[in-house]
């Protein structure tokens, strides 16, 4: 699918979520996606944050994925899994396709609280910024917070913990990849804070860090070569766990032999585009679908689910 055409889905025109067909996924090994993971592979009684990205269309994909996630989180044939969301995490472009232009802008209503009305959503959203959303007022992002109390993006970057039960924790980084990419004023600043943060967190149970843009992927985008160099160091020497991100709008698990780290990308919240199988994927998928993290004080695990709700992979990162 040319952009065009992936753009003209996201905006709203009718379609259907049909099967998976060869040109969905290039490369993928033969009948990877006929198997949904066994329901007692779910970690009981842990955090359960939803991770999804490049959601703020206001299309059919949009709607499709959050009634996916409602439908997952309320499915009454899995006793042994939590049973509400602990969060919901963004990875970036949140309001298509030219962000907001304030915090009255009519898009927060067609394209946010319309769509994630459902009580499943009434927990903390912590968003990070992507390159769409800085097409319009990024200060209306954050000031967002101050009208809905699900909104967190107290600035370009944040950072906050989650307990994960008995005396285990999670921080979660949120960073601003746009402001690296275009190495604009403060850049190197940001490394600074994101090294110093997580210097601070040296004692926390699992740590994760959120960006828009990809470090790893086989995708549209490919691996981010500045990522790479400017910002993956800085995770490995502080022990970071998992990179979540969007901006490709598949969903992808790599895990590259040079990384201790594993790289997930979720951007299909709201769009799609075709994406390939690589040398180091663990798995992939496109036509929308979303990434949920369940963990305890032992295990990390990463779900990912496809546009209704059902698990199609899970990625043991710790346990």
């Amino acid at each position: 699918m040319n952009r065009r055409g992936f753009l003209a889905l996201g905006l709203g025109l009718p379609m259907i979520l049909p099967t998976l067909s060869a040109d969905d996924v290039r490369g993928a090994p033969a009948g990877y996606d006929e198997r949904t993971p066994a329901e007692e592979e779910f970690v009981s009684n842990a955090l359960m944050i939803a991770v999804l990205g490049d959601w703020g269309a206001g299309g059919p994909v949009q709607r499709r994925v959050a009634q996916g996630i409602v439908d997952f989180v309320r499915a009454p044939s899995a006793p042994s899994r939590p049973r509400s969301l602990t969060a919901v995490i963004s990875t970036g472009d949140n309001i298509y396709p030219n962000g907001v232009q304030s915090v009255d802008d009519p898009q927060w209503v067609s394209k946010y609280e319309r769509i994630y009305s459902d009580d499943v959503f009434n927990v903390p959203w912590w968003a990070v910024l992507g390159n769409h959303d800085y097409r319009g007022d990024v200060d209306a992002q954050i000031a967002y917070g101050t009208k809905n109390s699900r909104w967190h993006m107290p600035d370009r970057t944040w950072d906050t913990q989650f307990p994960a039960g008995d005396g285990a924790n999670m921080a979660v980084f949120g960073i601003d990849t746009q402001q690296l990419l275009q190495r604009s004023k403060g850049w190197t600043e940001q490394l600074a804070n994101l090294e110093s943060r997580l210097t601070a967190a040296s004692s926390v149970t699992w740590k994760v860090v959120v960006g828009h843009h990809p470090m790893r992927s086989y995708g549209h985008y490919r691996d981010q070569s500045w990522m790479l160099r400017d910002v993956k160091p800085i995770l490995e020497r502080h022990g970071v766990h998992l990179y979540l991100c969007g901006h490709d709008h598949d969903l992808q698990v790599i895990k590259h032999p040079e990384d201790s780290l594993v790289c997930i990308v979720s951007g299909a919240g709201g769009s799609y585009r075709a994406t390939a199988w690589g040398a180091h994927t663990r798995y992939a998928r496109t036509r929308g679908g979303f990434v949920t993290m369940m963990a305890d004080s032992t295990r990390l695990l990463a779900y990912v689910h496809d546009a209704n709700g059902v698990v199609r992979h899970i990625e043991r990162i710790v346990g």
